[in-house]
């Protein structure tokens, strides 16, 4: 017999792969005397009942079967999670389970502010921790607030991070489960965490602690105070102080907000030598009973110590993933990355910029130029790192308005809330327009298409094109004037590339404001404005990038160019060009050409799945972008094959009909440029360029995120 709903007093060891290891391992603590908060599971039955009886199971086989995760960059697989997730809130909880879950709430937890958190089989053991993966929801309210955060919680276990460290783990994504906890909220003045063993010393144990809920210094928003042990002892080895108490987390009417910290007590500790003491017996005590080092989350009330989860150790090793996970960003994490970007980076990059521009490569001399080649390699380098790490992760402000909206809204369509952001002035857009303007010109006036075709640009056109070069000509995708000339007439030719939008993005607005509290419109006014500023500069952010190495290139081109001269290149290396030009004896090994890859074609291939990215079905001529020169072939009306666009190549975008890219995700720079010109988007197709042929006529269905290939 299935059992949907257990209270914490009913656990025992038989029912540990049904609660999962969080609630066993509570009730365990909780039988030896430990003061838990009480607590109910709603086990992995309940979930796999809501799957069978929502007809989830079958659509989440085929939203994973889509394309294999261990080829999934980022992008990919938040947009996966997204979809999964708006699936969960768009269903109802059978009314067996949903009756089962409003008996107990109203027995014991009737106007008891409670955590509802995960519990997943196989989480938290001694080989596993999925510390921070799965969702929280602290101080939920009411039994249908209970009820939605459930369904919340079994969503997580689908999230990015989730699906990320089961493909870690090897763990089968199909036979992943997820029970619930539901346990009264204990709203301490002080909590922290406390690792039984120093993941860095085995002799220490170690202790944070802040003011308040433990919410922010979980979550890396709030600095705590730190305590080294000596774990056989328990003496205090030392106590790092934070820079500032400044802040700390409390409960609202829903949910928890960061606070400024009263300045009275500013200067004193949250735990005293009595509550370190306590801190560290109950460490070891755990430890002892589960056998295995332990990372444990408490917080004292009334000077009364709960203790609120307890998991074993361990370590994600993989660098990559990790730095994947670190991805995920709070809002305050977010707000105070959105000052540093913009008030700083990009000014910065700008200047970096403008300072590039102002020397000529080919005024100077070898060794100059070769000094030159380095610096600029080194800023470009430089800004790259910085890209990365904190330009992409800034990239989450657009994931977090949309897991929001979507909790609120509940729409049909998982990605609605891109209709909010899409109206960003985008530099992208900013350069298209200039060179739509510049089309117009040439389309009114045909003294300018000939003087373009005979080489003799003047007056008004000329200024205005030279204005256009000194503000985006410099890209690594743009080799002279003449690519860009050849460009402007094309898209004289052809009628002017208009976006119709669909929806009201004022009504949207205004709908989305109107499910807050009017206490809470002036944050959901702020997250809406987070959104659109990281929409914004995840595309902004690329055209910057792509200034500054596209002055790089350029002085690279010309010492290039004056290598030839000695007949050296131009297969050599960026190092090889420097010391070439520093010293007129040197000769670099010269690198055999690159062989061209080749493919055998499988003419059997009619249909490709991929993953919808922008709404539309368009039909037309296929054009491969194998190198960047096959950018200034496209003919208005095709459609774009491509590995992966990025801002600095869109600016072709107004020419295409459709978009196919081996990349995949709603938040793909291709997506993203697809979504405002209104133009039908597929993404995530592996192996696109070489699957799809020049000449082919393809149809881009972006409503199912299918390819089809005519084959000519």
């Amino acid at each position: 017999m299935t059992s949907l709903v257990i209270p914490m007093e009913s656990i025992t060891q038989e029912l540990k792969g049904t609660v999962g290891g969080k609630a066993y391992s509570l009730s365990q603590l909780h039988s030896r005397g430990f003061r838990i908060p009480k607590y109910f599971s709603i086990t992995t039955d309940a979930y796999r009942k809501f799957l069978k009886e929502s007809g989830l199971e079958g659509r989440i086989s085929l939203e994973i079967a889509r394309k294999d995760f261990g080829n999934m960059r980022w992008e990919e697989m938040w947009d996966t999670s997204l979809r999964l997730k708006n699936m969960f809130l768009s269903e109802s909880i059978p009314e067996e389970l949903e009756n089962a879950i409003r008996s107990e709430v109203e027995k014991n937890y009737v106007q008891v502010p409670v955590v509802v958190r995960s519990s997943a089989p196989g989480e938290d053991s001694s080989k596993t921790s999925f510390a921070g993966i799965h969702e929280s929801y602290v101080n939920v309210k009411g039994t249908d607030a209970i009820l939605e955060h459930v369904k919340l919680v079994w969503a997580s276990l689908w999230s990015d991070a989730a699906i990320l460290y089961r493909e870690e783990l090897g763990l089968d994504l199909e036979d992943s489960s997820m029970a619930v906890i539901v346990q009264e909220l204990v709203e301490g003045e002080r909590s922290g965490i406390v690792f039984s063993r120093d993941p860095n010393n085995e002799e220490h144990l170690v202790i944070e602690s802040v003011f308040g809920l433990n919410e922010g210094l979980v979550n890396g928003d709030i600095e705590p105070d730190r305590w080294i042990l000596d774990r056989k002892s328990g003496s205090i080895l030392g106590h790092e102080a934070p820079s500032g108490r400044e802040r700390t987390v409390r409960t609202g009417e829903t949910g928890t907000s960061i606070e400024n910290f009263s300045a009275d007590l500013r200067n004193e500790s949250p735990l005293d030598e009595d509550d370190v003491k306590r801190i560290h017996e109950m460490a070891i005590a755990s430890e002892e009973h589960f056998g295995h080092p332990q990372d444990m989350e408490w917080t004292i009330r009334n000077d009364e110590l709960f203790l609120l989860q307890s998991r074993p150790i361990t370590t994600l090793k993989d660098k990559e993933k990790s730095w994947y996970l670190s991805l995920r960003r709070t809002f305050d994490n977010l707000k105070k990355l959105r000052s540093r970007i913009e008030d700083v980076l990009i000014p910065e990059m700008i200047q970096d910029s403008r300072s590039m521009s102002e020397i000529d490569p080919a005024s100077l001399n070898d060794a100059d130029l070769a000094e030159l080649i380095d610096l600029r390699r080194t800023i470009f380098r430089k800004w790259d790192a910085t890209y990365t790490r904190d330009f992409i992760p800034f990239a989450h402000g657009m994931r977090l308005f949309g897991d929001v909206y979507n909790e609120k809204m509940k729409p049909s369509d998982p990605y609605e809330f891109m209709d909010l952001l899409s109206n960003s002035d985008l530099l992208s857009i900013q350069r298209n327009r200039q060179l739509n303007l510049l089309a117009e010109m040439v389309r009114n006036d045909d003294s300018i298409r000939k003087g373009i075709e005979s080489g003799n640009v003047e007056g008004i056109f000329s200024e205005l094109f030279e204005k256009f070069m000194e503000d985006f000509g410099k890209s690594s995708y743009v080799k002279d004037r003449k690519q860009m000339l050849d460009l402007i007439l094309e898209l004289s030719s052809h009628p002017k590339n208009e976006r119709e939008s669909t929806k009201d993005p004022q009504l949207l607005k205004e709908n989305f404001f109107s499910r807050f509290d009017p206490k809470e419109r002036s944050y959901a006014s702020d997250l809406l404005e987070i959104g659109r500023a990281s929409y914004k500069l995840r595309d902004d952010d690329n055209i910057h990038l792509g200034r500054i190495e596209g002055h790089y290139l350029a002085s690279l081109k010309e010492g290039k160019r004056r290598l030839l001269k000695r007949e050296i290149g131009p297969n050599i290396s960026d190092d090889d060009v420097i010391e070439a030009l520093r010293n007129k004896d040197y000769i670099p090994e010269i690198e055999g050409s690159l062989r061209e890859q080749t493919h055998s074609e499988d003419t059997t291939v009619r249909q490709i799945q991929g993953q919808p990215a922008s709404k539309g079905i368009v039909s037309g001529v296929a054009r491969v972008i194998k190198e960047k020169d096959d950018l200034f072939s496209i003919r208005s009306g095709e459609i774009l094959i491509c590995d992966a666009i990025d801002p600095n190549m869109t600016f072709v975008i107004p020419l295409v009909s459709g978009i196919v890219e081996r990349r995949g995700g709603m938040l793909i720079h291709g997506a993203i440029i697809a979504r405002e010109y209104g133009i039908p988007c597929v993404t995530g197709i592996p192996d696109a360029i070489d699957i799809i042929d020049t000449g082919d006529e393809v149809t881009v269905d972006g409503y199912l995120g299918i390819v089809v290939i005519d084959r000519k």
